[in-house]
């Protein structure tokens, strides 16, 4: 397009003009694709609107007096995933805690289709229950 410009024009800064947009949209869609192949090899949390939706799912649990927290979420390439802890009352049974996990696994999983949902049980009056939100969890185990 460059020799083309210059010879029907005769200028011959318009061939190096040419030769420099060119060069700079390489380089525009070569930081492009950098982008958005290396965001898919790196772990990052859900988009605020999906994070939308994981609270919003919860919320109906709420009403009922369980409450959650430790919820960590991340996507890595096309997967998505959601971890949490469910506090309930402690004299409920394994099996009704249990139930309820599924729940809520169920619908965040029916909510955002393709997302791997891990949930921890705990009783809401156990104070180590409510100390055992950090990744790193060694300092807050009973001896």
């Amino acid at each position: 397009m460059g020799i083309l410009l210059v010879k029907l024009t005769g200028w011959l800064v318009l061939d190096a003009i040419v030769a420099m947009i060119v060069a700079a949209n390489i380089v525009w869609a070569g930081v492009r694709l950098l982008r958005e192949t290396g965001s898919e090899l790196l772990d990052a949390a859900l988009p605020a609107q999906e994070q939308d939706v994981i609270a919003l799912v919860l919320s109906e649990h709420r009403t009922q007096g369980i409450q959650f927290h430790a919820l960590r979420t991340r996507v890595a390439g096309s997967r998505r995933f959601v971890s949490l802890h469910v506090l309930v009352p402690g004299a409920w049974t394994v099996q009704r805690g249990h139930d309820l996990c599924e729940v809520i696994e169920l619908a965040i999983s029916a909510a955002l289709p393709g997302t791997h949902v891990t949930t921890h049980l705990e009783p809401l009056e156990d104070p180590i229950s409510w100390d055992d939100q950090e990744l790193d969890r060694s300092d807050n185990r009973r001896q």
